[in-house]
């Protein structure tokens, strides 16, 4: 599960992922990954690795610089229903325990923040 967070800022942003308003980093459950993509934007990516219950609930990325900061938050939660994204073609489940364990969400957070005039 990606959780990604795409920021416009200059100067660059130090950027903080946190759940239950613990600062996230990378392990055995989380990778996290920064990428300029130009001068004032930044791509934040949150992956989870491992899918318990434990992950589920809200995340928040948080971009900081000198003129301010910027936060989003996402709520990632189990569903029953699987959303397939486009790679995946015709999907075919057999039966309802497949359906029942599959759990899939794709999440886009926009955070921005004061640029320097």
């Amino acid at each position: 599960m990606d959780l990604e967070c795409h920021i416009e800022a200059y100067p660059p942003p130090a950027i903080v992922w946190t759940k239950d308003d613990i600062q996230l980093a990378n392990n055995q459950h989380y990778s996290i990954s920064h990428f300029a993509t130009a001068d004032e934007y930044t791509d934040s990516t949150l992956r989870v690795i491992t899918i318990e219950k434990r992950q589920y609930g809200d995340y928040v990325c948080k971009a900081t610089n000198r003129f301010g900061e910027a936060e989003a938050r996402v709520n990632l939660f189990e569903t029953i229903i699987p959303v397939c994204p486009p790679a995946c073609g015709q999907a075919y489940f057999a039966g309802a325990e497949d359906v029942a364990a599959t759990s899939f969400a794709l999440v886009g957070i926009l955070a921005a923040l004061l640029f320097a005039r």
